[in-house]
């Protein structure tokens, strides 16, 4: 079973994408709040993107965020380190995602 701690350093490897200067370009603009919500450790984790920034991923949840992201934390760890594709764990079920299409096609540039 992967753990809270496995878990934020997945979440801070996407803060470590964004700072990519050509990524955080793609975010001009954006001011979004962001959750992932993991079922099998009953936990939360958001961070909020804008002005070309992303913060600190902090757990807890957020009553109405912009995205929300909800899986299992074995399926967040497969598609960041590259086993799992988002689309396939997304066709299964095993990804679910909520938030405005564009907002989401956007977010898929840091998984």
């Amino acid at each position: 079973m992967v753990t809270k701690d496995k878990i934020l350093e997945v979440l801070e490897g996407v803060r470590g994408q964004f700072e990519d200067p050509a990524t955080k370009s793609k975010f001009k603009g954006f001011d979004r709040t962001l959750q992932f919500l993991f079922t099998d450790l009953k936990t939360s984790f958001y961070t909020r993107i804008h002005d070309e920034t992303m913060d600190p991923f902090t757990e807890g949840e957020l009553e109405k965020p912009n995205l929300l992201v909800t899986t299992d934390s074995e399926t967040l760890v497969g598609i960041m380190e590259g086993g799992l594709s988002p689309l396939d764990a997304y066709s299964v079920g095993k990804l679910k995602a909520k938030g405005s299409m564009s907002d989401l096609m956007k977010l898929q540039i840091l998984m």
